[in-house]
């Protein structure tokens, strides 16, 4: 059913892309058990990096569902719902990722002014953290965490809205944006203005400042797409 896919710079989309076709000619089923990355990589003759980047793209859509510790799976129906109607008009088209970031920017904005409001100190407590760790991790050059350290933040800004649906849509458009996020983080000084932007964020959340939170979270989200669509001219 796997095949070997040739080899060219969109690696994982050709990946990604020939899955989701075998999940539409219903030769994998809603449900059904996908390989693992290792037998994956295996039978694409790719590496397991680019099947992982492409089952998070999928996981990201609706397309697969990751069960940690049981395994990958095709995700049924009524786990798709939004992320499958967005999938239409953001699949692996990169003209769209300025629309893309209007919906992030949307979304979050308000996010953060949702968590100046509603916070716990728990949540407080867990951002700042997340603040330590992302500037230790900077520090000691461990760069391959960043990428989940800095979706973190995202999620735990989310969270403190205390809103299912914020933050159900967050994870579904962060999970679109996991191999984008890791080309921008891999720009020299990209890292460290992400923390210094992170903590603005967190400053005017703890101090309750609704505006500013929302000011320097579009401030931070601008900044990410100007850094995209450096790295993505550098590649064309």
């Amino acid at each position: 059913m796997f095949k070997k896919i040739g080899r060219s710079d969109t690696l994982r989309h050709e990946v990604a892309e020939y899955i989701k076709k075998l999940i539409e000619q219903g030769k994998i089923k809603p449900g059904d058990r996908l390989p693992t990355e290792r037998e994956m990589a295996e039978k694409f003759g790719v590496s397991r990096t680019v099947i992982r980047d492409a089952v998070k793209t999928l996981t990201g859509i609706g397309v697969l569902q990751v069960r940690h510790g049981v395994g990958i799976f095709a995700a049924t129906p009524d786990s798709q719902l939004i992320a499958q109607q967005l999938s239409s008009l953001l699949y692996y088209d990169h003209d769209t990722i300025s629309n893309l970031f209007e919906v992030r920017m949307v979304l979050e904005t308000s996010a953060a002014g949702w968590a100046a409001e509603r916070h716990s100190d728990e949540d407080l407590k867990k951002i700042g953290e997340n603040l330590e760790l992302h500037q230790k991790v900077i520090n000691n050059g461990d760069s391959a965490t960043l990428g989940e350290i800095d979706r973190c933040f995202h999620m735990l800004v989310a969270r403190s809205t205390k809103n299912p649906v914020t933050i159900r849509l967050m994870e579904n458009l962060l999970d679109l944006f996991q191999v984008s996020n890791r080309q921008t983080l891999s720009i020299p000084g990209r890292a460290m203005q992400s923390v210094q932007e992170h903590s603005t964020i967190f400053q005017a959340i703890a101090g309750k400042n609704k505006d500013m939170a929302r000011e320097n979270m579009k401030i931070h989200l601008l900044s990410i797409l100007n850094s995209l669509q450096l790295k993505q001219k550098e590649q064309n």
